[in-house]
């Protein structure tokens, strides 16, 4: 399987909490061969941007710098028919099966790990 999915919401952790078991899950998946995980972190109360959501772009820009991930696309822009998209449709055919991401949905994000 080259496609995992990790729902955040299950456990309710704080920000940094989340991002520690973001990475721990991107290294478990390096091991096992996942290629694109999809984070599920909801979107805040009231539709406003939850704090977590808000966390991952900034934690996802230094993870590229660092190399420890390959592309972070924002569950908005999942939908868009983009080089992007088409290029983790390729690395990873599992995703068109994934429904979530046939609409903008600003709960969710993909991490491209490899």
């Amino acid at each position: 399987m080259r496609y995992k999915t990790l729902n955040l919401k299950d456990f309710m952790p704080t920000v940094p909490q989340a991002l520690a078991i973001i990475e721990l899950e991107i290294e478990m998946c390096k091991k096992e061969g996942v290629k694109v995980l999809k984070v599920i972190h909801g979107y805040g109360s009231h539709g406003v941007g939850g704090e977590i959501k808000k966390a991952l772009p900034l934690w996802s820009k230094k993870a590229l710098k660092k190399g420890f991930i390959k592309d972070f696309i924002k569950g908005e822009s999942c939908n868009e028919q983009g080089e992007r998209m088409e290029r983790l449709k390729k690395i990873c055919p599992e995703i068109l099966g994934d429904f979530e991401l046939y609409f903008a949905n600003a709960g969710i994000s993909l991490i491209l790990i490899d």
